[in-house]
């Protein structure tokens, strides 16, 4: 009872040490990133103009424009993100402009006669090129009844804010075009520079007088260089260089013979079998009812398969880094051309295909009988509105001019004379040949492969990843990998400069290695990574048809560059040669001096003499050496007589002497003058409008933290 009695006369402190550890818990929580309260919210992807991207919306709108599509997995989340950001922005906008869309406006966009793009394209049946009205009818309805099913009221959802979204971009480019103007002075300058022909003389002095070797290019050489092109080079985001070598897996001689003894036990079967079609299938192979013409088989077999009898199996051989086995299963002359009538129903349903082929069937009944013609049946029945009326006339078609199912029958599996119920994307058809031309007596060969993949055996994997992995361990900085690499003189560091902190392609090593590529940059960018530092992982890429792991990667961070103008080391690969012609030009000009006249030396330079007639300005085209855009217009201010130079261009330093220029006069239409150098503005303004409208609303970005 004393200790009870003890407590109690003490319970302000109880309750106090309560309140001290439940607040604790509070500020852990919050400080781990797992609570929203005073901190970042963590769902917050970013956002724009103070409006923040949920990570949950986001998700939740790539689920409903995505599902079950096969689209590359970081470039349709890159596409959502840009699309939220530009929906925000315009609708930050239309504050200012008076721009919107009203309920009646949408309502327009959505079901009536001025549908939107979206709805274009949600809704376009991909046979006909039409929109389903009849499925847009049923939404519209669900919508109305408030009776659509979860999914169809998420999509839609989704599918209106991108309608609005591109009402809203339509508008601002509408307003965006209408403000292009271009002074009548402009356009006069312009059309003279385009029409205005001059003939003059020139040298050129060739970049390659001087050895590259001979060219030291500092690091202050590429940062006076980045400065004076500033606007160009100046990145608004920090990014990361990474250097990496590439590990590939190559198949042991073992490998091989074990996956061609895989298909060697399986060709005395092969060879055997009454089912040539289940046999391939059951074995992983493609049946196909076409036939090869020569140049389609495999040189290595090409002569066994024209000497060899119908039935004979070939293989194992090589083919595309697969061992494979084919049986001959016909030989024919494929004719050059068939001539061919149908009788077409469409069909979008399991109801409508029975009753078509019901249909279909009983038409093929009548004409097998002789109780009907076929051109009448087709004006009749036929719902294909080109040749319906012509009795199902097709004319003649070459081979590959129909699709795949209609193609097999006329040049494959067809006879002239007999009728062929055949289902495509375009519904249910019944086909007949009408005629076939034989002119060059093709050669056709049908054969039925199974094949297995010559990939790396584990033992090959294990070695090569033993090796990888213990050059990661033994090498933990780049110097060190560096060094280890140019010793060995198995691998290559490859350089990959300037990289964004969301980017996820690396077009050296493909879009396979998009997600691998991901991984790395992540890890480039975690705060933990130090410049020099090697990854810890050795990281894999698939072979991008056959799906297995055909190469590791071991990866470092070679430089971290902040914003504004990049590193010279990340540019160098970039700018060198641009410097080098800079330099030379500095060079030959010490050496050439001026010239006074044309006649070939300059200093300690001989060069030939060249005409140049009725050049343009605005063309930039220098007579045999091409493209010299910096040449041309100084030599455009030349008067008759004159002497310029040097000029730098791109092909080496050059001197002219000005003969005669002709004024193209005024233009007669000046007009339709402004009207193409407006063009190509009305088709890049609002990119960079909405390039600018996103960095005056600063956009913070936090996908990285998310995928």
């Amino acid at each position: 009872m004393g200790l009870i009695t003890s407590i109690r006369k003490r319970l302000w402190v109880v309750t106090i040490l309560m309140a001290l550890a439940l607040v604790g818990f509070i500020v852990m929580d919050m400080s781990t990133g797992r609570s929203s309260w005073f901190f970042n919210n963590p769902d917050s992807m970013g956002g724009v103009a103070g409006e923040k991207l949920s990570w949950k919306e986001f998700q939740k709108t790539e689920s409903v424009l995505y599902r079950n599509a096969d689209v590359d997995f970081y470039g349709r989340k890159e596409y959502i993100w840009h699309q939220a950001l530009e929906r925000i922005v315009l609708e930050k906008e239309s504050n200012y402009n008076g721009m919107g869309v009203s309920e009646a406006e949408l309502k327009e966009l959505e079901f009536g006669q001025n549908l939107s793009p979206i709805i274009e394209r949600n809704f376009r049946d991909p046979n006909t090129g039409q929109v389903l009205r009849e499925q847009l009818n049923q939404f519209q309805t669900g919508l109305e009844n408030n009776d659509l099913p979860l999914e169809a009221r998420e999509f839609w959802k989704v599918q209106e804010k991108e309608i609005i979204k591109d009402r809203m971009f339509k508008k601002m480019e509408n307003l965006v075009k209408s403000a292009l103007y271009m002074p009548d002075f402009m356009c006069e300058r312009h059309f003279a520079e385009s029409n205005a022909k001059m003939d003059f003389y020139f040298s050129r002095i060739p970049y390659t007088v001087i050895n590259d070797e001979e060219i030291e290019i500092t690091d202050d050489d590429i940062n006076n260089y980045l400065k004076e092109r500033a606007s160009y080079y100046r990145v608004d985001e920090e990014t990361r260089d990474l250097k990496y070598a590439v590990l590939r897996i190559v198949p042991s001689a073992e490998d091989s013979a074990a996956v061609s003894k895989i298909l060697e036990d399986k060709k005395k079967a092969f060879q055997t079998a009454t089912k040539d079609s289940l046999f391939i299938v059951t074995n992983l192979g493609k049946w196909d009812e076409a036939y090869s013409i020569i140049n389609d088989i495999p040189v290595s077999i090409l002569d066994t398969v024209l000497k060899s009898p119908v039935g004979t199996v070939i293989g194992p051989y090589v083919d595309a880094g697969d061992y494979k086995l084919s049986k001959i299963l016909g030989k024919k002359t494929l004719p050059d051309s068939v001539k061919s009538r149908h009788i077409l129903r469409r069909v979008t349903t399991q109801g409508e295909y029975q009753t078509a082929a019901q249909l279909l069937d009983s038409i093929k009944n009548v004409l097998e009988k002789g109780q009907g013609r076929f051109d009448s049946l087709a004006i009749q029945f036929s719902q294909d509105p080109g040749s319906g009326i012509k009795g199902g006339d097709l004319g003649y078609a070459a081979p590959g001019a129909m699709v795949k199912p209609f193609n097999d029958v006329l040049f494959y599996t067809g006879e002239k004379g007999k009728y062929y119920t055949v289902a495509t994307q375009f519904g249910l058809h019944l086909i007949e040949i009408t005629d076939m031309k034989f002119m060059n007596n093709i050669s056709g060969i049908r054969l039925g492969t199974i094949s297995e993949t010559i990939q790396p055996g584990d033992k090959v994997m294990d070695q090569l990843l033993d090796e990888a992995q213990t050059m990661v361990e033994q090498h933990s900085s780049l110097e060190s990998l560096q060094k280890a690499i140019e010793d060995g003189k198995t691998y290559v560091l490859d350089f990959a400069p300037g990289i964004y902190e969301n980017d996820y392609k690396n077009a050296k090593l493909g879009e396979e290695a998009n997600s691998t590529w991901r991984q790395i940059v992540r890890w480039a960018f975690d705060k933990n990574t130090k410049v020099g530092d090697v990854s810890s992982e050795v990281f894999s890429l698939q072979d991008p048809v056959k799906r297995f792991t055909d190469r590791f990667v071991i990866a470092a961070l070679a430089g971290i560059n902040p914003k504004g103008l990049p590193s010279a080391a990340s540019v160098r690969d970039k700018v060198k040669e641009d410097i080098l012609k800079i330099k030379k030009f500095e060079i030959i000009k010490q050496k050439a001096g001026t010239a006074s006249q044309l006649n070939g030396t300059y200093g300690e330079y001989t060069v030939a003499v060249d005409t140049a007639t009725e050049a343009t300005v605005n063309g930039q085209q220098m007579p045999i050496y091409g493209f010299e855009p910096n040449v041309l217009t100084p030599i455009s201010k030349l008067k008759p007589g004159q002497v310029g130079g040097p000029y730098r261009g791109e092909n080496g330093v050059y001197f002219a002497q000005m003969v005669n220029m002709k004024d193209p006069g005024k233009s007669s239409n000046i007009e339709s003058f402004r009207r193409f150098y407006k063009h190509p503005a009305y088709f890049t303004s609002m990119t960079y409008m909405m390039q600018a409208l996103k960095k005056n609303y600063k956009v913070k970005d936090n996908r990285s933290k998310f995928f």
